[in-house]
Order: C-alpha cells, then structure tokens, then sequence
C-alpha cells in the first residue's frame, strides 16, 4: 500500500514537532484519504467489537467493559501515537495479565476486581507516560525474541485452557495451567452436548473462514450467527450458558475506587503491560519501514499511556497495540489514524443501542474466539527455527514458556524479562574477543580466526573486543589479554579500541593495572584506532603519558609509530 511520505510522521522534522497538540496524521490531511479511512474504520470496528467483548472475559470482566474501553484507547492513541496504521485495544496478553494480578488483591468481591482493573489501567498509563519521556522506549529492543516468543506461546496455552470450560459447558476448576488442565480432563464425562456443540462449530467455522476467506472479519461473522442461533433456538432453555443482561455500554468517567496499597500493588504489573507493549510497538515499526517512515519508540509508549488513561477513566482495563486490529486496518487501506476514531465513534453507537443483542450470545462461543485468537502463539514453526539457528535461543523460549505454564501469568512474566535481562548481561559482560592478523595483500587487519590468510605480527599481539569495553566486562577482558599475550610470549601488547566509543572509570583502572601487569613481563601496553572521546579520558587519568597510543594498528605495531594523535581526530 503507497502512502505519501510527504506528509504526517514522515516528515523529517516530525520528532522535533511532536509537542503540537495537532496530531501528525492530521497535518496535511487529504481530502482523497477519508474514503479508504472511513471504510478502514468500519473494518476496524468489526473486529474491535467482538474482541473487546471476548477479551472482557479474559480480564475476568463482564462484556461491556470491553465496550465502554474501547472508544477512549483507540482515541488516547490515535491522538498521541505516531503510526498511521496502528489500532490499540484489547489484547489478549494484557488482559491475561490484568485478571493475573487483580484477582487476588479482588479476593471475590465483582465490584473491586471491576475497580481494580480500571485502576490498573490508570497505573499503566502512570508508568508508560513516565517511561516514554524520560526517552526509555529503547526496551523494546531488549526483550529477546526467543524469550517472548516462548512467553507468548505458554500464555496461549494458559488462555486456552481457561476457556475449555466455557467451550465444553463444564465447572471451572480454576488454578494455574496444569491443575486446571487436569480438573476439566476430569470433567470430560459431565459435558454439556449443545455448548460443546456451539463451542465445536464455532472454531471450525473461525478456522476455515481465516484460511478461505481471510479478508472477511471471522470473528464478527461467528459472533452475529451464534447470536442468531442461540435466538432462533433459544439455546438457553437447551443448557447453553448465554452472556445475559447487559447493563449499559458506554463509558461513565470516573476515577477507580482504591484502597491504601492498592498502587503499590499494580505498579509492578503496570511495568509488565510495558514489557508487553514491546510486541504493539515492533508491529508498528514493521509498518513503518515498509511504508517509508519512522516510528518513535518513546512516543510509543507516551501514546500507549494516553489509551490506557482514558481505558481506566471510563471503566475498562489495560490496553495494547493489537497486531489483528492493525492487520485489519491495513488490509482495508486505512491511510491515517482517522479510521481509529471512526471506529471509536462506532464502538460508542454500539454501547449505546446494540448492547441488548449481546444478551443471547453464547459463552462457548466467546470462548471459542478466545481460543483461536491464542492459537496465533502458539508458533510451533519459530521453536523450530530457533532450534536450527541456535540451540540456546530454544533453550531461553522453552524456558520461558514452562516458566508461564509452571508459575502462573505475571511470575512467568517476571521469569521471561529475567531471561532477556540476564542474556544482556551475559552478552555485554562476556564480549567476543580475539587476535589480529595482517592480510599481505590488503594491508587489512582481522581476527585470526576468521581470516585464514591474515598473518600475526612477529613478537607482537594484537587484540580486540567486539564489543563496547566498560565495567562490566573490563576485568574478563583484561584476564583474557594478560593470559593470551603470556601464551604468545610478545614483547608488546596492541589493544585496538576502535570499538570503544568512550572509557568509564572502571575500564581506565583496569587498563592502568594491565599496563603494570605487562610491564612487570617485560611486556609493552600500546593502545590503537582511539577515538576521540576515549583519547580524552586516557589523557584525563594520565594514561596517556605512560602506554603509547597510536593512529592506526600498523603504527602501534611498528616500534617507531607515533605516541598520541592530534586530539580532534574523529
């Protein structure tokens, strides 16, 4: 789909112009957009209805909070976000996540899990706000795919097994994943026929229409005929359980009500709808590279707490970019975020006078949604490439996926950012380091390991980190040094810090203590390929006036090369 890249977030100026109060898409608005943005809307709108009131449930909430939050997150963002395309609602994740945490503080009382829920969301818009101007939207780069794959794929499973219930028309045993599992494996023999049957037909259906007719919104259609069926044959009176009376949809500002300790308990989860949001932002910047602009991270997650502030205001719970949403908008040829506020408007008209027909709806049928809306998770075809590309990335998803399936939600949720946090410690603390070599040829240094034809130089090591040096990892590199230049029994010592954009305290001290430690071998301490900002700290810590510091590595190597460059050196 071409979008004019003239216009809206891509702009080259656009970050230095987010504090307008006009929204970028709206900038340079074309008459020839609205069309394709009021028939995206409509789209948007036929699959936010159905999901919000299946993912309600989720959130352990009644249907119509998924209708009263809707209208205010698809607003909050379209005003802040700086997608064109992105559609932020209700996600499954999130409101596994939001119903993990309220639960227990709720302890069975409807009307404080209701308030809890929506004060979450508020927490969450506290926390993303707070996150994304203090310019943190860089996390979304730091959650390893493997281990929110392996996270997702165990959520799914969780989900999944929280719905059976409601498909097969059996008590909900409730617990984590294997207990409940093991409660409805018990209950097989007490099935009610006509749910199983609404529940069975209505994931057969959502499945074929996904793969014949993909660009038909399955869920709408499955929702509009179990509704239909469930009328006609009054499957109430059959045992059916139906959603019921539903009170009215649209939002009723308020602030939640809460207790001493109650933030304090969901600021915690509120960093997790964070870690979550990571997935909303990465489709919105797929998007944006195909189409030719650029996304800010930070603003994001800014965008990401407005949706979620106006979700709490009115009622709702916690919200996110949703991939199916935007997918929809995207395949409709939606231009710019107007078609989230048409679907906003519609999701209000549709509190406020369809609300009844939801009455008859079937749980097993919600259910059903639930479950093949999850079974996108279950990517049993990345664990695979992950297991031909690198045994330890299957290694870091499986963990994280029995750590949700063994724990529960919000502690596999804390297992899986450990696993991403301790794999970033373990890359930066542990860089790859190695010898250089002197290809004849080219003149070119590279690792001996990698270039077969490069040649060390005569009594002398030549060394790098392919990584940043700071104090994490200053003392391994600086063991690794002294044992491999022992090992080589040089007379002199080249470190190249063309990778070392600058040298905190740490690193200094340690190269001052390697400095004397060679020296005491009868081994010298050159430095080459420094750039100016580490160049500066040396000379600050006196380093400089006592190892030799080079240009290039050729010079450091040859025993009359030059001993400090000019300091204005890039």
């Amino acid at each position: 789909m071409a979008i004019d890249t003239t216009v809206g977030p891509a702009e080259p100026d656009a970050p230095r112009r987010s504090g307008r109060l006009v929204p970028p898409w709206l900038r340079g608005y074309r008459r020839a957009w609205l069309r394709p943005d009021v028939i995206a809307g409509v789209v948007v709108w036929s699959v936010v209805v159905p999901q919000a009131v299946a993912y309600a449930q989720i959130a352990g909430l009644p249907p119509q909070a998924g209708l009263t939050a809707a209208p205010g997150a698809l607003v909050g963002y379209a005003l802040l976000g700086t997608s064109r395309t992105l559609v932020v609602g209700a996600t499954t994740a999130t409101a596994a996540l939001s119903a993990s945490a309220v639960g227990p503080l709720a302890n069975g009382d409807a009307e404080r899990f209701v308030q809890l829920s929506a004060a979450l969301a508020v927490v969450t818009a506290v926390v993303l706000v707070c996150s994304g101007l203090l310019r943190l939207g860089a996390v979304a780069d730091l959650i390893s795919k493997p281990v929110m794959t392996g996270f997702l794929f165990g959520l799914g499973l969780t989900i999944a097994v929280g719905q059976l219930p409601k498909v097969l028309g059996v008590d909900d045993p409730g617990g984590d994943f294997f207990p409940r599992l093991w409660g409805v494996l018990g209950e097989l023999g007490d099935v009610q026929p006509a749910t199983a049957a609404v529940g069975g037909l209505s994931i057969v259906l959502l499945v074929v229409l996904r793969r014949v007719t993909p660009a038909v919104p399955g869920v709408l259609v499955v929702l509009v005929l179990s509704i239909v069926v469930s009328w006609l044959f009054d499957l109430k009176a059959h045992g059916v359980d139906v959603v019921g009376t539903l009170p009215s949809a649209l939002p009723d500002p308020s602030i939640p009500d809460l207790r001493d300790g109650d933030i304090a308990a969901l600021i915690g989860t509120g960093f997790g709808v964070m870690f979550l949001s990571t997935e909303g932002i990465g489709v919105a910047r797929g998007l944006a590279t195909r189409d030719g602009y650029t996304v800010d991270a930070s603003r994001e997650l800014v965008a990401f707490g407005g949706a979620n502030l106006l979700s709490g205001l009115s009622q709702g719970f916690v919200q996110s970019g949703g991939a199916s949403q935007t997918a929809a908008a995207d395949r409709a040829g939606g231009r710019t975020q107007l078609a989230s506020v048409v679907a906003a408007v519609l999701v209000l008209l549709t509190g406020a006078f369809l609300a009844p027909l939801f009455e008859d709806l079937p749980q097993a049928a919600l259910g059903a949604i639930v479950i093949v809306a999850v079974a996108g998770f279950w990517r049993v075809d990345e664990l695979r490439r992950f297991a031909r590309l690198r045994r330890t990335a299957l290694v870091l998803s499986l963990t994280a996926l029995v750590g949700v399936l063994v724990l529960g939600v919000l502690p596999g949720l804390i297992v899986a950012a450990a696993l991403s946090l301790v794999l970033l410690i373990r890359l930066l603390s542990r860089p790859p380091l190695g010898t250089l070599g002197r290809d004849p040829a080219t003149g070119v240094w590279g690792r001996l390991d990698r270039h077969p034809g490069a040649e060390p130089a005569a009594g002398v090591t030549v060394v790098r980190s392919d990584g940043p040096l700071f104090y994490a990892n200053i003392v391994y590199v600086r063991e690794w040094i002294l044992a491999t230049a022992g090992a080589e029994r040089s007379r002199a010592v080249v470190i190249d810090l063309s990778t070392a954009g600058d040298l905190d305290v740490e690193t200094l001290d340690a190269l001052a203590e390697l400095a004397d430690a060679l020296e005491k071998r009868g081994v010298d301490l050159r430095l080459a390929s420094v750039l100016a900002p580490a160049l500066g700290a040396l000379e600050r810590s006196g380093l400089a006036d006592r190892v030799e510091i080079a240009t290039t590595i050729d010079a450091a190597v040859s025993a009359d090369g030059p001993r400090t460059p000019s300091p204005s050196r890039p």
